[in-house]
């Protein structure tokens, strides 16, 4: 694929990638936090809403004015728990072999631009903690090759990092369940909007090629 600048519109797809990957993670501690309100404060709807429409600002859900660094939200900031950052990205890097059949202004991404893509995303912090994620980058390669769908993006990698790593987290109780059960629900809808926006900015910048 042509870019006036390829090097540049990797580096602005890999932030993109990384800075949707934070945001989902601080989403994970906003939907906790809202768990603990006596009731709700909000609906968690308004929280879906307000994180999909604009996936890659971590700010934005700052206006439903809860707490995800006070003491009753210490299971969601604890050193282990910090661990769901990197693996939210790996677990977008290992899916990236899917753009070489997504065409982009006419054109598709090469097998050396998508590794590009990919080194990118792991000199960010990318990483398979504790093995928690069993897909690799290859099996996803192998699919595209063989013309076949990759599985929907889901939440059974959070939830096993959940059960290894946070007990607080993986017991059964109001709090786990409403966290896990909210995540079954927004993984998916968050790599909808992700893989949309990222084909996007691709074409955005393989634009500007076409026109100088």
């Amino acid at each position: 694929m042509t870019f006036q600048n390829e090097q540049q519109a990797l580096a602005a797809a890999a932030d993109f990638i990384t800075k949707s990957a934070a945001n989902l993670f601080y989403t994970t501690k906003y939907i906790y936090a809202l768990s603990e309100n006596r009731f709700y404060s909000c609906d968690i709807q308004d929280i879906f809403k307000v994180f999909l429409n604009n996936i890659t600002n971590a700010d934005a859900l700052k206006v439903f004015r809860l707490r995800i660094d006070g003491p009753e939200c210490s299971a969601v900031n604890s050193p282990a728990y910090n661990h769901v950052l990197a693996l939210m990205v790996y677990s977008l890097v290992i899916r990236l072999p899917a753009l070489k059949n997504v065409k982009i202004c006419g054109e598709y991404l090469s097998s050396r631009q998508i590794k590009a893509l990919m080194d990118e995303l792991i000199a960010k912090g990318a990483e398979n903690y504790d093995n928690i994620i069993p897909e690799t980058p290859e099996e996803t390669e192998t699919l595209v090759k063989k013309g076949k769908m990759l599985p929907p993006y889901s939440a059974d990698w959070y939830k096993t990092f959940l059960y290894r790593n946070t007990p607080e987290l993986a017991e059964i109780s109001n709090r786990s369940v409403f966290l896990q059960g909210a995540a079954d629900l927004l993984f998916p809808m968050f790599y909808v909007c992700l893989e949309t926006q990222l084909v996007r900015l691709l074409e955005e910048s393989a634009a500007k090629s076409s026109v100088r």
